[in-house]
Protein backbone atom coordinates (compact mmCIF):
# COMPACT_ATOMS: atom_id res chain seq x y z
CA UNK A 1 0.00 0.00 0.00
CA UNK A 2 1.16 3.54 -0.78
CA UNK A 3 0.42 6.25 1.79
CA UNK A 4 -1.26 8.40 -0.85
CA UNK A 5 -3.46 5.53 -2.03
CA UNK A 6 -6.71 6.57 -0.38
CA UNK A 7 -8.88 4.08 -2.27
CA UNK A 8 -7.35 0.70 -1.44
CA UNK A 9 -10.68 -0.84 -0.42
CA UNK A 10 -9.81 -0.98 3.28
CA UNK A 11 -10.59 1.01 6.40
CA UNK A 12 -7.46 2.04 8.27
CA UNK A 13 -7.01 3.05 11.89
CA UNK A 14 -3.86 4.53 13.38
CA UNK A 15 -1.22 3.16 13.09
CA UNK A 16 -2.58 2.98 9.57
CA UNK A 17 0.45 1.16 8.12
CA UNK A 18 -0.40 -1.78 10.44
CA UNK A 19 -4.17 -1.73 10.94
CA UNK A 20 -6.33 -2.20 7.86
CA UNK A 21 -9.56 -4.15 7.51
CA UNK A 22 -12.61 -4.50 5.32
CA UNK A 23 -15.19 -1.77 6.07
CA UNK A 24 -17.38 -2.90 8.95
CA UNK A 25 -21.11 -2.30 8.82
CA UNK A 26 -23.77 -4.13 10.71
CA UNK A 27 -25.13 -3.67 14.20
CA UNK A 28 -22.69 -3.46 17.10
CA UNK A 29 -24.43 -4.94 20.13
CA UNK A 30 -24.39 -3.55 23.67
CA UNK A 31 -26.26 -6.26 25.56
CA UNK A 32 -26.67 -4.56 28.97
CA UNK A 33 -27.10 -0.79 29.18
CA UNK A 34 -28.23 1.41 32.07
CA UNK A 35 -29.23 4.98 31.15
CA UNK A 36 -29.80 7.92 33.52
CA UNK A 37 -31.05 11.14 31.93
CA UNK A 38 -31.72 14.71 33.09
CA UNK A 39 -33.22 17.30 30.72
CA UNK A 40 -33.66 21.03 31.21
CA UNK A 41 -34.69 24.10 29.28
CA UNK A 42 -32.17 26.88 28.75
CA UNK A 43 -32.04 30.18 26.84
CA UNK A 44 -32.01 30.16 23.05
CA UNK A 45 -29.49 32.95 22.41
CA UNK A 46 -26.44 31.46 24.16
CA UNK A 47 -27.35 27.96 22.97
CA UNK A 48 -27.52 29.19 19.36
CA UNK A 49 -23.91 30.33 19.66
CA UNK A 50 -22.79 26.75 20.38
CA UNK A 51 -24.37 24.93 17.44
CA UNK A 52 -23.22 25.16 13.79
CA UNK A 53 -25.48 27.17 11.49
CA UNK A 54 -26.38 24.10 9.41
CA UNK A 55 -28.58 22.96 12.31
CA UNK A 56 -31.87 24.51 13.43
CA UNK A 57 -32.61 24.21 17.13
CA UNK A 58 -35.97 22.54 17.67
CA UNK A 59 -36.22 23.91 21.21
CA UNK A 60 -33.65 25.24 23.73
CA UNK A 61 -33.36 21.88 25.46
CA UNK A 62 -30.27 20.36 27.06
CA UNK A 63 -30.14 16.60 27.60
CA UNK A 64 -27.50 15.10 29.90
CA UNK A 65 -27.34 11.31 29.62
CA UNK A 66 -25.19 8.86 31.58
CA UNK A 67 -24.80 5.30 30.33
CA UNK A 68 -23.18 2.27 31.88
CA UNK A 69 -22.50 -0.09 28.97
CA UNK A 70 -21.84 -3.74 29.86
CA UNK A 71 -21.37 -6.77 27.58
CA UNK A 72 -20.11 -4.62 24.70
CA UNK A 73 -19.60 -7.23 22.01
CA UNK A 74 -17.06 -5.42 19.82
CA UNK A 75 -14.94 -4.92 22.97
CA UNK A 76 -14.93 -8.65 23.69
CA UNK A 77 -17.80 -8.35 26.17
CA UNK A 78 -16.09 -5.62 28.19
CA UNK A 79 -17.63 -2.43 29.57
CA UNK A 80 -17.28 1.33 29.71
CA UNK A 81 -19.22 4.39 30.87
CA UNK A 82 -20.14 7.63 29.14
CA UNK A 83 -21.87 10.96 29.72
CA UNK A 84 -23.15 12.90 26.71
CA UNK A 85 -24.60 16.43 26.56
CA UNK A 86 -26.94 17.06 23.61
CA UNK A 87 -29.53 19.36 22.07
CA UNK A 88 -32.38 18.30 19.75
CA UNK A 89 -31.82 19.83 16.32
CA UNK A 90 -32.85 19.65 12.68
CA UNK A 91 -30.17 19.37 9.99
CA UNK A 92 -31.19 21.59 7.07
CA UNK A 93 -28.61 20.88 4.35
CA UNK A 94 -30.24 17.69 3.00
CA UNK A 95 -33.26 17.44 0.68
CA UNK A 96 -35.33 16.12 3.57
CA UNK A 97 -34.40 17.70 6.94
CA UNK A 98 -33.04 15.29 9.56
CA UNK A 99 -34.09 15.49 13.21
CA UNK A 100 -31.67 14.20 15.81
CA UNK A 101 -29.51 14.90 18.85
CA UNK A 102 -26.50 17.14 18.24
CA UNK A 103 -23.80 16.17 20.72
CA UNK A 104 -21.93 19.06 22.35
CA UNK A 105 -19.50 16.71 24.09
CA UNK A 106 -19.33 12.99 24.83
CA UNK A 107 -17.16 11.96 27.78
CA UNK A 108 -16.01 8.32 27.95
CA UNK A 109 -13.71 6.50 30.35
CA UNK A 110 -11.90 4.14 27.95
CA UNK A 111 -9.70 4.75 24.93
CA UNK A 112 -11.16 2.18 22.50
CA UNK A 113 -14.65 3.72 22.16
CA UNK A 114 -13.17 7.22 21.97
CA UNK A 115 -10.98 6.27 19.01
CA UNK A 116 -13.78 4.44 17.22
CA UNK A 117 -16.41 7.14 17.55
CA UNK A 118 -14.32 10.29 17.25
CA UNK A 119 -12.37 10.30 13.99
CA UNK A 120 -14.46 7.58 12.31
CA UNK A 121 -18.00 8.77 13.16
CA UNK A 122 -17.49 12.43 14.06
CA UNK A 123 -18.73 12.16 17.63
CA UNK A 124 -17.07 14.75 19.98
CA UNK A 125 -15.53 12.18 22.33
CA UNK A 126 -13.04 13.07 25.06
CA UNK A 127 -11.78 11.30 28.17
CA UNK A 128 -13.05 11.64 31.75
CA UNK A 129 -13.18 9.54 34.89
CA UNK A 130 -16.74 8.21 35.22
CA UNK A 131 -17.35 5.90 38.19
CA UNK A 132 -20.34 3.56 38.21
CA UNK A 133 -23.58 5.24 39.20
CA UNK A 134 -24.86 4.87 42.75
CA UNK A 135 -28.35 3.76 43.71
CA UNK A 136 -29.71 3.76 47.24
CA UNK A 137 -33.45 3.21 47.74
CA UNK A 138 -34.98 5.67 45.23
CA UNK A 139 -31.92 7.91 44.94
CA UNK A 140 -29.48 7.90 41.99
CA UNK A 141 -26.15 9.67 41.78
CA UNK A 142 -23.59 10.19 38.98
CA UNK A 143 -20.35 12.15 38.92
CA UNK A 144 -17.75 12.95 36.27
CA UNK A 145 -14.22 14.07 37.09
CA UNK A 146 -10.70 14.65 35.81
CA UNK A 147 -7.69 13.68 37.92
CA UNK A 148 -9.67 13.94 41.13
CA UNK A 149 -11.53 17.16 40.22
CA UNK A 150 -15.28 16.62 39.92
CA UNK A 151 -16.87 18.89 37.31
CA UNK A 152 -20.35 17.39 36.80
CA UNK A 153 -22.82 15.85 39.26
CA UNK A 154 -26.26 14.37 38.59
CA UNK A 155 -28.70 13.70 41.43
CA UNK A 156 -32.09 12.06 40.81
CA UNK A 157 -35.03 10.59 42.68
CA UNK A 158 -37.10 7.79 41.12
CA UNK A 159 -40.82 8.60 41.35
CA UNK A 160 -42.67 5.71 39.68
CA UNK A 161 -41.99 2.81 37.29
CA UNK A 162 -42.80 3.20 33.62
CA UNK A 163 -45.95 1.41 32.53
CA UNK A 164 -45.85 -1.36 29.93
CA UNK A 165 -47.48 1.04 27.46
CA UNK A 166 -44.77 3.66 28.06
CA UNK A 167 -42.00 1.10 27.54
CA UNK A 168 -43.67 -0.06 24.31
CA UNK A 169 -43.77 3.55 23.11
CA UNK A 170 -40.04 3.99 23.78
CA UNK A 171 -39.33 0.88 21.70
CA UNK A 172 -41.26 2.01 18.63
CA UNK A 173 -39.18 2.36 15.45
CA UNK A 174 -36.40 0.30 17.12
CA UNK A 175 -36.07 2.95 19.83
CA UNK A 176 -33.88 4.77 17.34
CA UNK A 177 -31.91 7.88 18.25
CA UNK A 178 -30.22 9.80 15.43
CA UNK A 179 -26.88 11.11 16.65
CA UNK A 180 -25.58 14.13 14.74
CA UNK A 181 -21.98 15.27 15.01
CA UNK A 182 -19.38 17.50 13.44
CA UNK A 183 -16.19 15.76 12.32
CA UNK A 184 -13.31 18.23 12.25
CA UNK A 185 -9.65 17.45 11.61
CA UNK A 186 -7.22 20.38 11.67
CA UNK A 187 -4.39 20.84 9.23
CA UNK A 188 -1.03 19.53 10.37
CA UNK A 189 1.33 22.22 11.58
CA UNK A 190 0.85 25.91 12.46
CA UNK A 191 -1.74 26.54 9.77
CA UNK A 192 -5.33 27.70 10.32
CA UNK A 193 -8.30 25.86 8.90
CA UNK A 194 -9.47 22.29 8.50
CA UNK A 195 -8.18 19.29 6.64
CA UNK A 196 -11.73 17.90 7.00
CA UNK A 197 -14.92 19.54 8.25
CA UNK A 198 -18.31 17.84 7.82
CA UNK A 199 -21.54 16.93 9.58
CA UNK A 200 -22.07 13.25 10.41
CA UNK A 201 -25.06 10.96 10.90
CA UNK A 202 -24.81 7.99 13.28
CA UNK A 203 -27.96 6.16 14.47
CA UNK A 204 -28.25 3.99 17.56
CA UNK A 205 -31.13 1.57 18.16
CA UNK A 206 -32.42 0.81 21.66
CA UNK A 207 -34.67 -1.74 23.32
CA UNK A 208 -35.82 -0.86 26.84
CA UNK A 209 -36.92 -3.49 29.34
CA UNK A 210 -37.79 -1.39 32.39
CA UNK A 211 -37.30 1.99 34.00
CA UNK A 212 -38.62 4.78 36.17
CA UNK A 213 -39.71 8.37 35.83
CA UNK A 214 -37.29 10.56 37.78
CA UNK A 215 -36.82 14.11 38.93
CA UNK A 216 -33.28 15.39 39.05
CA UNK A 217 -30.77 18.22 38.99
CA UNK A 218 -27.25 18.75 37.72
CA UNK A 219 -24.33 20.71 39.13
CA UNK A 220 -21.43 21.97 37.05
CA UNK A 221 -18.14 22.91 38.74
CA UNK A 222 -15.88 24.94 36.51
CA UNK A 223 -12.20 23.98 36.55
CA UNK A 224 -9.20 26.22 35.96
CA UNK A 225 -6.77 25.79 33.11
CA UNK A 226 -4.26 24.28 35.51
CA UNK A 227 -6.83 21.78 36.82
CA UNK A 228 -8.03 20.65 33.38
CA UNK A 229 -6.14 22.46 30.58
CA UNK A 230 -7.70 20.54 27.67
CA UNK A 231 -11.38 20.72 28.64
CA UNK A 232 -11.91 23.66 30.98
CA UNK A 233 -13.39 25.72 28.12
CA UNK A 234 -15.94 22.96 27.32
CA UNK A 235 -17.03 22.78 30.95
CA UNK A 236 -17.23 26.57 31.31
CA UNK A 237 -19.38 27.01 28.20
CA UNK A 238 -21.87 24.33 29.28
CA UNK A 239 -21.92 25.54 32.89
CA UNK A 240 -22.77 29.07 31.70
CA UNK A 241 -26.04 27.97 30.08
CA UNK A 242 -28.80 28.88 32.53
CA UNK A 243 -31.31 26.28 33.76
CA UNK A 244 -34.76 27.80 33.36
CA UNK A 245 -36.76 24.65 34.06
CA UNK A 246 -36.06 20.96 34.68
CA UNK A 247 -38.10 18.42 32.75
CA UNK A 248 -38.90 14.81 33.58
CA UNK A 249 -35.81 12.63 33.97
CA UNK A 250 -35.44 8.89 33.56
CA UNK A 251 -33.71 5.69 34.70
CA UNK A 252 -33.81 2.91 32.09
CA UNK A 253 -32.52 -0.63 31.64
CA UNK A 254 -32.13 -2.17 28.20
CA UNK A 255 -29.74 -2.88 25.35
CA UNK A 256 -28.45 -0.99 22.31
CA UNK A 257 -27.00 -1.45 18.84
CA UNK A 258 -24.62 1.04 17.24
CA UNK A 259 -25.72 1.25 13.59
CA UNK A 260 -22.43 1.70 11.75
CA UNK A 261 -24.14 0.22 8.68
CA UNK A 262 -26.27 3.38 8.53
CA UNK A 263 -23.60 5.93 9.54
CA UNK A 264 -22.50 8.45 6.92
CA UNK A 265 -21.18 11.91 6.24
CA UNK A 266 -23.76 14.61 5.49
CA UNK A 267 -23.50 17.27 2.77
Amino acid sequence: MRIKDKEDGLTHRMPAHIIGYAPQGGKWAYDDVTSITISYMTEMAPLRELIPEEFDIIEPLMVVNYQKCNAVQWMGGSEYSLVVVSTLVRYMETKEPIDGAFHHVLWENKTAPILGGREEAGMPKVFADIPDYRRMDKSLSVNVSHEGRTFLEMELTMERPYTAEEIAGMNENHGRLIQLGWRYLPKVGPYPGAALSEATYYPVDNEYFSGSVCQGTIKWTELTQMQHPMQCSIISVLAALPVSRYLEGSFKKGRSWMRMDLARSLP
